[in-house]
């Protein structure tokens, strides 16, 4: 070295005209280390851990990216990767961490249904399942995991369908019993008006596992029928010996007891309104033997199908025109209680109690105009 620059300096101090070339020469072996330091500075020591597996690199600064291209490292969908992927690799000892995701099959319904995750228990991915295939399945037990067990790689989770199942049950709600006092009927004489049980459905939603209820939800119920309660009318009316039962109202026929402008009628028990107007074919009948086929001492001899005493002003009526309790005004008969009823009383047609089988005969068969009594005014 030292016999160079001796000979260096010779051939400067001897040919000047060299100088230039010897300036030339200076500035490309100058150019030339530092190139070479330069390079040999930027050179990071890079280290990946790829599942737990280490790999040493030597690279350059450039993005994460271009690093792992540059080296074959292909991301998958769900990989995990510790770098924003624009991350300039900018220094030594740069430590990436890449996770890949676990490839595992669902076995639904006999078939093999490929599926990629990373990092999750085996509850998410069948939630993550469900999502994806607008299914309802759940874990099938005896695969020796549990849904919060790691997805491992190559793991097979048998899964089954929860089966739904609508219902709609039917159910009767129950009447109440009412008891009432009627002034227009005798002490100890009782008319029952029969009540009827309402129906109410219910739509249910029931989630079964297997054989095994789930869970159950109500999504609708609906009165279908309100139920009607039972009445029981009790008299409190007292009994006057004086009265001729047997006569009929007032001038039942007269037309000035009725009033069509205002809907009302005079009768023996004051004055009503009323609110439907029947035309019927009126019969008699008595409590003896030819009206009924009973006897005193007849097991029901004298009570009528609505628990009443027979008497005179208790009618039978067909009881799906007429209900039973209905306070009627009758043309040529009077004032009268729908308390009875008869195999041969259907339609318009109304049967007229007589205490007397002789008056029964005479009054024979008749139309007859029947009010239904609505409010009594007075």
């Amino acid at each position: 070295m030292l016999k160079m620059c001796n000979n260096l300096s010779r051939f400067v101090y001897n040919k000047p005209k060299n100088l230039n070339i010897f300036v030339a020469l200076v500035l490309t072996f100058s150019s030339f280390f530092g190139t070479m330091t330069a390079f040999a500075e930027t050179l990071f020591d890079v280290r990946v851990d790829l599942d737990g597996k280490w790999t040493p690199y030597k690279t350059k600064s450039m993005k994460v990216s271009e690093f792992l291209a540059k080296n074959n490292i292909v991301l998958g969908e769900y990989d995990i990767i510790n770098f924003d992927l624009n991350t300039v690799i900018d220094k030594d000892l740069f430590i990436i961490h890449i996770d890949t995701a676990e490839n595992f099959n669902f076995i639904f319904e006999d078939k093999k249904i490929p599926f990629t995750l990373n990092n999750v228990n085996v509850g998410t991915a069948i939630n993550t399942f469900n999502k994806k295939f607008n299914k309802n399945v759940y874990l099938e037990e005896g695969q020796g995991f549990g849904s919060g067990s790691d997805v491992k790689n190559g793991m097979n989770i048998k899964v089954a369908s929860f089966k739904e199942k609508i219902d709609t049950i039917e159910e009767k709600i129950p009447f109440e019993v009412q008891t009432i006092e009627n002034p227009d009927l005798l002490e100890g004489e009782t008319l029952v008006r029969e009540g009827s049980e309402g129906i109410k459905v219910t739509t249910v939603k029931e989630i079964y596992r297997g054989d095994l209820l789930e869970s159950k939800e109500i999504l609708s119920e609906e009165v279908l029928t309100l139920p009607i309660a039972k009445v029981i009318e009790k008299g409190t009316k007292k009994p006057n010996s004086n009265k001729n039962t047997n006569q009929v109202d007032k001038n039942p026929n007269i037309s000035n007891n009725i009033n069509n402008s205002t809907n009302t009628i005079q009768t023996d028990k004051g004055i009503f309104t009323f609110n439907k107007k029947f035309k019927m074919k009126s019969t008699a009948y008595t409590a003896d033997y030819e009206s009924t086929d009973k006897s005193p001492g007849d097991f029901g001899y004298g009570i009528t199908a609505s628990g009443m005493k027979a008497r005179r002003g208790v009618v039978a009526v067909d009881t799906s025109v007429i209900p039973f309790g209905t306070r009627l005004f009758i043309e040529g008969y009077g004032y009268a209680i729908a308390g009875d009823t008869g195999s041969a009383i259907k339609g318009n047609k109304v049967d007229l109690f007589f205490d007397d089988y002789n008056d029964a005969i005479n009054y024979g068969v008749k139309n007859v105009n029947v009010y239904v009594l609505d409010k009594k005014i007075s």
